[in-house]
């Protein structure tokens, strides 16, 4: 049932009471807005709430509203003053928990908003495949750039849309770096086996995998410096304020714990990283929070673990099941028992996924749910059969097209995060002030080396 969002009066943020106007200051009541899209580059303060977005850039999949009071209304400014004077002027005392809201309801639910469609990124994709093609890998850059803008652009939340300012020639320039810093010595120790053979291979191959282990770190943190520097909402930047050294300890720490207890440390290695990332984020001058521990990471860790011993051990009785079954045995047919359970085998052999897609989506609902912006607080609420059901389906849609559904396929991806995904709370824009920090692309294109990059581009 959809509810309908009370009259409230942009003046003192009094609710209707049965008159045409507000009864303490006299204004007239406003209903709350709905969320319109800005297309510039604007701060989402300056922008019109009254210019809706074109009728072709409706976006796929509309948000959800679980609050009673609409996204993005004017009750997301009212202070603690007014929403005690609403609270006595409706009769309820601070001492009733039960009917005393925890003003969840007082404050709008914020969804980011995919407006881009499949067939446009498969234009620049197409685009980018032929020229990269043309000029043996050098355009790459390019089309790395032509894709990330348009998954910005596309992208708003809060009245403005994202913005990707990099450019090709810097990701050039940190390519032929990263080349220079790590790409030579490691081909140079790949090829030392090759051309003195009295060294022991074990040696070069030791020392690669050493540097490789100590470049990671840059290469993180590198990569989230750059592309946060790059990326703004409105006319506010991204920054990531994090130094090399803390994430190297952490790195360190965590790869040698989780070597020594077997595993057992690795959800608190996990935590530490994250924790690192989201708390040396910022937008503006204003940091992101992260509260999770690494024993809560580590009870889901458990319970994907369980499950899956469960679902192993069930299969592997299914298994052995036909040669001790004396009644099912007997049908005519002495070959129908083993196919029977062969093909039930092979379905168990499936279900071996749930676990993994569980602990996938539970570490995530687990650290979106630890996360905040200032007093606003995060919220993810997929489950493990939505994103089964998106990674299957992207799956299929890549096999039987040889690849070429990628870009709905990122489309998607964005999408199921973007639906599932809300901030909630109150958000003070006027507060936040530009702190942009320059950065080197660097370290993104040493994360390109080792997979450790975080874009869809």
């Amino acid at each position: 049932m959809e509810l309908t969002p009370a009259l409230i009066c942009t003046t003192c943020g009094l609710l209707r009471n049965g008159r045409e106007n507000c009864s303490q200051c006299g204004a007239a009541f406003h209903s709350p807005r709905q969320e319109s899209v800005n297309h510039s580059n604007e701060s989402p303060l300056s922008t019109d709430r009254s210019s809706m977005a074109s009728e072709f850039q409706k976006p796929l999949i509309t948000p959800r509203t679980d609050s009673s009071v609409e996204r993005n209304s004017d009750s997301a400014t009212w202070d603690p003053d007014q929403r005690d004077q609403i609270r006595t002027h409706h009769g309820i005392p601070p001492s009733e928990p039960d009917k005393e809201s925890d003003y969840s309801d007082l404050f709008p639910i914020h969804h980011p908003i995919f407006w881009g469609r499949g067939r446009t990124l498969f234009g620049i994709f197409m685009v980018n495949t032929l020229f990269t093609l043309l000029t043996l890998g050098l355009y790459s850059f390019w089309g790395r750039v032509r894709i990330r803008q348009f998954l910005s652009s596309q992208t708003s939340f809060a009245h403005a849309r994202f913005s990707y300012h990099g450019t090709p020639q810097e990701l050039l320039r940190g390519w032929s770096k990263a080349f220079l810093v790590f790409g030579l010595p490691y081909a140079f120790l790949s090829l030392v086996p090759l051309i003195w053979d009295q060294i022991p291979t074990w040696i070069p191959n030791a020392l690669a995998g050493t540097m490789a282990l100590c470049f990671i770190p840059v290469a993180v943190v590198g990569s989230h410096r750059y592309r946060l520097s790059r990326t703004s909402l409105g006319t506010i930047r991204f920054s990531f304020r994090g130094h090399v050294k803390e994430y190297m300890k952490i790195w360190v720490v965590g790869s040698v714990l989780t070597l020594l207890t077997a595993g057992i440390y690795y959800p608190f290695f996990e935590n530490a990283r994250r924790k690192f990332l989201v708390a040396h984020t910022y937008f503006g001058n204003h940091p992101f929070t992260y509260s999770g521990t690494g024993r809560g990471l580590l009870r889901i860790y458990i319970t994907s673990l369980a499950f899956s011993i469960i679902i192993l051990v069930t299969l592997i009785g299914i298994h052995a099941g036909p040669d001790d079954l004396p009644v099912l045995a007997q049908w005519p047919s002495d070959g129908w028992p083993d196919l029977l359970f062969n093909s039930l085998f092979i379905t168990g052999l499936l279900t071996l996924l749930l676990p993994w897609f569980y602990l996938q989506v539970a570490k995530q609902r687990y650290q979106w749910n630890h996360s905040d912006f200032g007093d606003a607080h995060f919220q993810f609420s997929a489950s493990t059969w939505n994103l089964m059901e998106l990674r299957l389906t992207n799956f299929l849609m890549l096999i039987l097209t040889f690849g070429l559904a990628w870009p709905w396929v990122q489309v998607r991806n964005l999408q199921f995060l973007y639906y599932h995904l809300s901030l909630q709370g109150p958000l003070d824009f006027q507060r936040i002030e530009q702190e942009a920090l320059d950065a080197s692309p660097t370290g993104e294109e040493l994360a390109g080396y080792f997979d450790a990059g975080f874009d869809l581009g």
